[in-house]
């Protein structure tokens, strides 16, 4: 990013946390990114709100629907909006806007333990940064509406952001990538396990997702009928937890918690 570009500096960004049963997380992410955008180089200058958005239920965790909650609850404060895991602290990072999808992390994606392992080492391959689109990625509002948000019917561990990266590339959307080096906090992989013979399989619900993705995806326009025009859910609580106006640009952090 080219510090003249002065347009860019107006367009607004939220952040979205999705997160539940984190609180250990939720709490070093939040001390993290109130220092990283009070300081960074280039991010300080961004209208930025950050919004954790907490699932409140005992439901399986769906992260495809706090997605589209966060923006359905910040659509008209926002140019862009960037997914980012609670667990993925931005080390070196560019939130500056951008008119593709962005993947903003290069480096640390990949540094998650799997169980039963309690250390904090990578038991899989490094995943091909052009094939994935999770971690911390940037959608242009315009975009994010086109493909109708995230899917809503993903429950547990993974495939919303596959699906959402096959929404993408049906509309010929080109998906870009820029080096981003993010700390990873230490939470097991729940998409995959370690079996006795010490052989890395995957989990009932990495299968169930799986299947369910690929029967979604047999038709080319199912996306139309599950996202954001599908959406329910209720609002419980909102909070602003800090506020800032530097640089003629304003730093909110907010909290949600949400009901489905």
């Amino acid at each position: 990013m080219i510090l003249n570009q002065v347009e860019n500096y107006k367009k607004k960004l939220v952040i979205c946390v999705p997160y539940r049963n984190r609180e250990k997380h939720y709490k070093i992410f939040f001390l993290h990114v109130k220092n990283y955008f009070a300081y960074d180089k280039l991010d300080k200058y961004l209208n930025v709100s950050i919004v954790f958005t907490e699932q409140n239920n005992n439901k399986p965790f769906n992260l495809g629907k706090l997605n589209n909650i966060c923006f359905e609850e910040n659509k008209n404060e926002l140019d862009y909006m960037v997914i980012n895991n609670v667990d993925f602290l931005p080390i070196f990072a560019d939130y500056s806007y951008s008119d593709n999808p962005t993947v903003l992390i290069s480096k640390g994606h990949d540094q998650h333990p799997i169980k039963p392992s309690s250390k904090f080492i990578n038991k899989l391959k490094q995943p091909n940064i052009k094939y994935i689109f999770h971690g911390s990625v940037l959608i242009p509002k315009k975009i994010f509406e086109s493909v109708n948000g995230y899917s809503n019917n993903f429950w547990g561990w993974g495939y919303e952001d596959s699906d959402m990266r096959e929404r993408l590339i049906i509309n010929n959307y080109e998906i870009h990538y820029r080096q981003g080096l993010y700390q990873p906090l230490l939470h097991d992989n729940l998409g995959w396990n370690i079996a006795k013979n010490t052989k890395i399989i995957k989990t009932p619900i990495n299968i169930k997702n799986n299947e369910i993705f690929k029967k979604n995806w047999q038709d080319k326009n199912y996306y139309k009928k599950d996202g954001l025009s599908s959406l329910k859910y209720q609002k419980i609580k909102e909070e602003i937890k800090f506020e800032n106006f530097r640089e003629g640009s304003k730093f909110i952090i907010k909290h949600i918690k949400v009901d489905f």
